[in-house]
């Protein structure tokens, strides 16, 4: 099935619908818009997905109020094209962008310009691969604190990392040049920061701060984090959350070795339990942070005026088919998160296999024309 391209009638049709609820809501205006992004976090390592090893208590919760769609996958097992199509509705081909470098045209549509358009403040927070310098107006987001712009104004204020005495840190990340096992972070070593001086949590901050300014909406804040990424990062408190041992080794079948990439051939079982180990770690210091969003939305009376959407860009190999990336069309890596909450409007539950439409399919209606939503899997479970 092709995905369609984002229109203008697609975008309003949503949004309208969404401003239109079958239940008394707090105020009588637009519904906000809350999009959590992150990267690589692949759809089974999630404690609502039944994992007994993930740690997502934050996440499992959202998964609980809302929609949990379980046969949710990306376009693109690539970090830019994915997030791209995500923003724009149209598949990687069409919207420009199939490839790490490419910015996105700035012509394209957006889900953004569609909502600014409509009235809604926009913003864009984190790491969102757009390949451009961060400038107010860009792809429709009023305030942009992409890549260059937040490394520049985080380090600015919470300064050089501090010295954690016998404590190791994990060295700069050096993909590819260095061994595997080094930068996929195979001894579980912490980034060299305390929580409160992280990236990802200043980027919370900031968050919540826009939040505040725009409680009276309508607003569309995406918020992107960088985690689990490797390295997987995880501040100097998270270090000892998780035991490499607990983790087993996915096995390698018959039809693997020969397209196995030489640079993960290396990796000893201890080595790769302890890679695994990491990415959980990360897993989990980022679920903290989407609940410490999901609980400013809370403190400011927000929650059932603000449609969640959580998903990544795509997911991620752990050793299954001797591979410790995305980059594959291995299920691992296709397979995505996607949550979405909108108190009296989602109907709470697991949403499953089966074609958009097909099999039973009864979303509600607003939710079928939404972009963001236009490869789905929906058939009730």
């Amino acid at each position: 099935m092709q995905t369609p391209s984002l229109t203008r009638r697609a975008l309003l049709g949503s949004t309208a619908a969404a401003a239109m609820p079958r239940v008394a809501r707090a105020r009588d205006r637009n519904p906000n818009f809350l999009f959590i992004l992150a990267d690589d976090h692949a759809g089974y390592v999630l404690g609502a997905d039944g994992n007994p090893r993930a740690r997502t208590p934050n996440l499992d919760r959202l998964a609980s109020e809302g929609g949990w769609f379980a046969s949710n996958y990306c376009n693109s097992p690539v970090c830019t094209p994915s997030r791209q199509s995500i923003l724009t509705g149209q598949l990687p081909h069409s919207a420009g962008v199939t490839v790490l470098q490419t910015p996105l045209d700035t012509a394209k549509p957006t889900l953004a310009k569609a909502l600014r358009g409509q009235g809604f403040s926009t913003a864009a927070i984190g790491k969102m691969h757009f390949n451009r310098p961060g400038v107010p107006g860009l792809h429709g987001f009023d305030e942009v604190i992409t890549e260059d712009v937040a490394q520049k104004r985080w380090l600015a204020e919470v300064g050089p990392a501090p010295e954690f005495g016998a404590i190791r840190t994990k060295p700069q990340w050096r993909p590819f040049r260095d061994p595997a096992s080094i930068w996929l972070n195979s001894e579980k070593l912490p980034f060299p920061r305390s929580y409160e001086q992280m990236k990802s949590t200043w980027q919370v901050a900031q968050a919540s701060r826009y939040l505040e300014e725009h409680k009276d909406g309508p607003f569309a804040l995406w918020l992107s984090f960088q985690e689990p990424h490797s390295p997987y990062d995880f501040p100097i408190e998270w270090r000892d959350k998780f035991n490499p041992a607990d983790f087993p080794v996915p096995r390698v079948g018959p039809e693997d070795p020969g397209q196995i990439p030489l640079i993960f051939r290396d990796l000893s079982p201890a080595e790769k339990q302890g890679i695994i180990a990491s990415y959980y770690t990360s897993v989990n210091f980022l679920d903290h942070n989407v609940g410490r969003v999901l609980d400013k939305l809370r403190q400011l009376n927000l929650e059932n005026d603000t449609l969640v959407v959580y998903m990544a860009d795509h997911g991620y190999n752990l050793g299954q088919h001797g591979r410790f990336e995305k980059h594959c069309s291995y299920e691992p890596a296709l397979r995505v998160p996607l949550l979405i909450r909108f108190p009296g409007r989602v109907k709470k539950g697991r949403y499953r296999e089966g074609l958009h439409g097909i099999g039973g399919c009864r979303p509600p209606s607003w939710i079928c024309s939404a972009p963001i939503l236009s490869r789905c899997s929906m058939a009730r479970a």
